[in-house]
């Protein structure tokens, strides 16, 4: 790619600004108060009749250039800096006519473009074969060779499990007949922020779990709808579970980053997991009211809390198991039985990562004085890997919980934590 070329174009639509002016990574500047939105736009190439769009619900694309009729250049810049290295994308492209075509795609900031996905509907996806994908060490640019046609193909970083899916979600859960939910927040842009309760009981005892804080992190968000349809389910174990505690599941925290394809914060710019201290965004400081009622009313007792994201491998970040916290040893208990079941797919822990950071994870810990872990699952995670060890976290954790009220933990004398690579700050 010809950085001239991609500059010009970008004073152009004055997106060099934000990127102060160059393409040279990991460039200090600072924060601005507002997330820097994207321009929507569908680009137009006469030569070889060629569009590319970011005109539809979770889109990333920053600019497009052409280095030949079939060759295309595509820069995708994050909302603020610094960030996350964490590049998310989403576009959608056709032709006149059917056609191979080949795009390299330079992120602006530190990070590497995976190789993505594929839909002809936005609805079903297919992973793009690793055959047609490559990635320079140095440069960072990937290179993607698409087969298109008439009929738009979506492309992009993951599955889009967006606003509309989770919404669509919501409500299907919110049917069954044990279900609760409710608006309970409102983005900076408006948009609801839900909760669904679960529960065949007026027994105070509460698991509270959240998602998509972070906008690109879709593994965990497949971890999520898994998990909790594991607990609302039919078997014998879920209905047990149902009649003795109430889950309440707030499944997108953060709808406007996911509407406009950030790569890690809301529109207020800000990281919504830095921000479980101060609660300057609309959306973490209503969310945590929320549960802060719940979680403290007369009588109520909280048990766990969950908050699903992706990093670079599948990690639990926990308290250590000599933590006060009821249920005590948590954690440990738990990531054991689950490894116990499935051994093949292992779950690296850390005990103390950011323990000092603003983050959901340490608030709720700090506020109920119970385990509280961040859940996540690697970016690469295999989808039938992730289903079945979400349903087995979800059994083992309602085994774990029903004992604990006939025959309460006792701290055990060792820790159980397991060193792991840190994937990435929650």
């Amino acid at each position: 790619m010809k950085s001239n070329v991609i500059l010009k174009r970008l004073r152009q639509t004055g997106l060099a600004l934000v990127l102060g002016g160059s393409l040279t990574l990991g460039l200090a500047v600072a924060t601005p108060v507002t997330a820097e939105l994207q321009v929507r736009r569908t680009w137009h190439f006469a030569e070889g009749e060629v569009w590319f769009s970011n005109e539809f619900s979770g889109a990333r694309l920053n600019e497009c250039v052409p280095l030949g009729p079939d060759d295309f250049s595509l820069l995708i810049a994050p909302e603020n800096r610094p960030i996350n290295p964490s590049p998310w994308y989403a576009f959608q492209v056709w032709s006149s006519r059917a056609r191979t075509i080949r795009v390299q795609v330079t992120p602006t900031c530190e990070g590497r473009i995976r190789c993505g996905y594929l839909s002809d509907d936005g609805k079903n996806w297919r992973p793009l074969d690793r055959k047609f994908y490559t990635n320079d060490a140095v440069t960072r640019v990937a290179t993607m060779e698409l087969q298109i046609g008439p009929k738009p193909l979506w492309v992009a970083a993951q599955e889009m499990i967006g606003v509309r899916e989770l919404e669509a979600w919501t409500d299907a859960k919110a049917r069954l007949r044990f279900a609760r939910e409710g608006v309970i927040a409102r983005s900076i842009e408006g948009r609801p922020i839900r909760q669904v309760t679960f529960s065949e009981t007026t027994n105070a005892n509460y698991v509270f779990i959240i998602a998509r804080q972070h906008p690109p992190e879709v593994t965990g968000t497949l971890g999520m709808l898994t998990f909790v349809d594991t607990v609302t389910g039919s078997s014998r174990l879920a209905r047990e579970f149902r009649r003795q505690f109430q889950t309440v599941v707030v499944p997108l925290v953060n709808p406007d980053g996911v509407e406009h394809g950030q790569w890690r914060s809301n529109l207020g710019a800000k990281d919504l997991n830095r921000d479980w201290r101060e609660f300057g965004q609309p959306e973490t400081r209503q969310v945590s009211d929320y549960l802060r009622q719940i979680g403290q009313a007369p009588g109520a007792r909280v048990f766990l809390f969950l908050d699903f994201h992706s990093t670079r491998t599948n990690i639990f970040y926990t308290q250590a198991d000599d933590v006060p916290m009821r249920p005590a040893a948590f954690p440990g208990r738990w990531r054991d039985a689950i490894h116990a079941r499935q051994p093949g797919l292992w779950f690296e822990r850390d005990n103390d990562h950011n323990s000092g950071q603003a983050t959901a994870k340490a608030w709720a810990h700090e506020t109920f004085g119970i385990p509280t872990i961040t859940y996540e699952y690697g970016y690469g995670a295999e989808r039938p890997a992730i289903h079945r060890s979400a349903r087995i976290a979800a059994e083992e954790m309602m085994r774990l919980l029903l004992a604990e009220l006939k025959n309460p933990f006792s701290l055990p004398v060792a820790d159980h934590h397991t060193p792991g690579r840190a994937g990435k700050a929650e």
